[in-house]
């Protein structure tokens, strides 16, 4: 047992080092922010434009329309794709114009001399770092230009067939500033990495007019991948039937039947509210997927016309996401709260007004955060007030930083609310020496600790940079630590009830631990590929996400004998569809998170896949299996 609790810390400390380590060596080699643009003597923009740009982006909501390097929503344009395209498409008409001819009018020799001299001058890389200048050449500088102009009149009159309405923007600053950034996501993602043969994004968009292909390490890495997943699937197996980890009866029955027997507490009570607010949430959340749903195939239109006007694709897409964060955490801190009593056996004093309080804070924050979202989307805040108090520009992380504060403090509140029933079970004559308690607090206080991360970047941090720390709440949080939790808390009520023995208990949750910390947190690295970041994170991102189905596979597995356990006990059985509901959940999450992701995860595929509607695929049948 003290073997497989130090594989756990190791896999857990080995592989956030990793992580951590592999983000400070980036540091330095994300797309520099030219202090200055110039072209022909005269300065077109610099870093001052090109971060104001990218508030205007973030603060309208712009990443929950559209998307930049593929990050975003796919209903709207990938807008450093399309501004890379534009550029080339203008270059060449500047050449053209030249010869006296448009483009479309040359004959193919001529036209073949013009793309390759296009794609050389985008790759040729002319930004020196010692004085922070960009120099572009002159038909670069006159894309440049129009870029700027196709972008303010986007912004200003909108485009129906993407769902951009117009007049996103309310200044005519912001819309100008915006091409400024869109026209640097383009350059980073078209010119080569000093000292590579690869762009900052790893010649992610392909556009072959741009010359971007894919790299030869992304199909080297993505065969590693494969390997890997077989190799490790099969040591795995290989231990679960050598020491027998998953092996006994099945529980849920038994379980159901326990729970009927036990008192209510006045906390437990008290937290029924909180499913109350989940069930709303749920249903909230559902209407808002319907309306997109409905964008998608309508864009800019519903019937009544108010609604399409009051309410645009971000506003709708922005509440869908945050909706599904809250009502997921609302229930890990109901469920928490209601089992704390049956695991402990007491309830300490005072326990039911502070359920009481937590609960008046959850209500706040999602009221808070909804309603200055879709003001932010609107752009109803200042140019100091909409990133603390409106929309604050990150997919899953739309939240403005006060309502993130917010939710944090409740988060710290709720885990005092669990120590606080659990602190006999860790000290003093009850304290339990199986590890089993510990190992459930140690799991809550990351639950707590991974949404921390979201903090580490801020306005105007390098787009880069501040995605890399977004990805540990998104992927990290959800993914990995959630079911971490999932298995702690499993693992403890089982315990406590009395139906498994402690030993046994911990050998599982041990094992599943170091599968998903060694799997989960170096394959964050899956989502690094294309946001500019080093190549290496091709690698990293390959052979772990690749491992990622397998804890999953075993819990199918076992969801799978656990519902033929509840078949037999017959229709009359009182928790059977609760039940059923954790069981499904255990497929969702092997089919949609494990089998979905895997297949769009190797590098080889993703780079064609990135960006398109296949993620939303697996993203949808991943959430049903949190």
């Amino acid at each position: 047992m003290q073997g497989l609790k130090k594989a756990a810390i190791a896999s857990f400390l080995i592989s956030m080092l990793v992580l951590l380590g592999g983000g400070w060596l980036a540091i330095d080699r994300v797309p520099p922010y030219p202090a200055k643009i110039v072209s022909d003597g005269q300065k077109l923009s610099g870093k001052t434009e090109i971060i104001k740009g990218q508030n205007a982006y973030q603060r309208y909501g712009l990443m929950d329309l559209g998307s930049v390097w593929g990050h975003g929503t796919l209903r709207g344009l990938d807008f450093s794709a399309t501004t890379l395209n534009l550029t080339g498409r203008y270059m060449r008409e500047y050449y053209a114009e030249k010869s006296g001819k448009a483009y479309a009018a040359l004959d193919p020799d001529s036209a073949a001399a013009i793309d390759a001299k296009v794609i050389r001058e985008i790759k040729i890389n002319n930004y020196d770092p010692s004085t922070g200048v960009l120099t572009l050449s002159e038909s670069q500088g006159y894309a440049f230009s129009k870029v700027k102009a196709y972008w303010r009149e986007a912004m200003e009159n909108g485009d129906n067939t993407y769902g951009l309405q117009a007049r996103t923007m309310k200044e005519e600053a912001e819309a100008l500033a915006v091409g400024d950034f869109f026209f640097w996501t383009a350059w980073a993602a078209g010119t080569l990495r000093p000292g590579a043969q690869s762009t900052y994004t790893n010649n992610w968009p392909p556009d072959v007019t741009v010359g971007n292909t894919l790299m030869p390490d992304a199909l080297l890495w993505s065969i590693a991948g494969i390997v890997a997943f077989f190799i490790i699937l099969g040591i795995v197996i290989y231990c679960v039937h050598r020491y027998q980890i998953l092996y006994g009866d099945e529980k849920a029955v038994q379980t159901g039947e326990l729970m009927l027997e036990l008192p209510l507490t006045l906390s437990q009570v008290r937290a029924a509210k909180f499913f109350v607010v989940v069930t709303a949430l749920f249903i909230l959340q559902t209407c808002m997927g319907g309306l997109l749903a409905h964008y998608t195939v309508s864009p800019g239109t519903f019937f009544p016309d108010f609604i399409a006007t009051l309410i645009p694709y971000s506003w709708a897409k922005s509440w869908h996401l945050q909706l599904a964060i809250f009502w997921i955490a609302t229930t890990w801190i109901g469920a928490s709260i209601y089992l704390a009593p049956v695991i402990s056996g007491r309830e300490p004093k005072g326990q039911g007004l502070l359920v009481n309080i937590l609960f008046a804070a959850v209500v706040l924050v999602a009221v808070g955060s909804l309603a200055g979202t879709a003001l932010g989307t609107k752009g109803y805040f200042t140019e100091d007030t909409w990133f603390w108090f409106g929309h604050q520009g990150w997919e899953y992380l739309e939240s403005g930083r006060f309502w993130q504060w917010l939710l944090f403090v409740g988060l710290i509140a709720w885990l005092v609310i669990v120590y606080r029933g659990m602190k006999d079970k860790l000290f003093g004559a009850e304290k339990d020496n199986s590890g089993v308690v510990m190992f459930y607090l140690v799991s809550a206080v990351m639950v707590v600790g991974f949404f921390g991360f979201g903090f580490f970047y801020g306005k105007g941090s390098h787009l880069t940079i501040a995605d890399y720390w977004r990805w540990f709440v998104v992927h990290l949080w959800v993914e990995g630590i959630f079911e971490f939790f999932g298995v702690a808390i499993i693992s403890l009520f089982l315990v406590m009830m009395g139906l498994v023995k402690k030993e046994s208990a911990m050998k599982v949750a041990y094992f599943s631990a170091i599968l998903v910390f060694a799997s989960g947190i170096i394959g964050t690295a899956h989502h690094y590929f294309w946001y500019g970041g080093p190549s290496y994170w091709l690698a990293l991102g390959a052979v772990f996400a690749s491992l990622e189905p397998i804890p999953m596979i075993l819990l199918a597995v076992r969801a799978w004998k656990e519902y033929q356990a509840i078949q037999d006990a017959g229709k009359e059985f009182p928790y059977r569809w609760p039940l059923f509901f954790l069981t499904a959940s255990s497929f969702w999450n092997f089919l949609g998170a494990g089998m979905f992701g895997f297949s769009i995860n190797l590098p080889v595929i993703n780079y064609y896949e990135h960006g398109t509607y296949l993620t939303a695929n697996h993203g949808h049948a991943a959430l049903f299996g949190v």
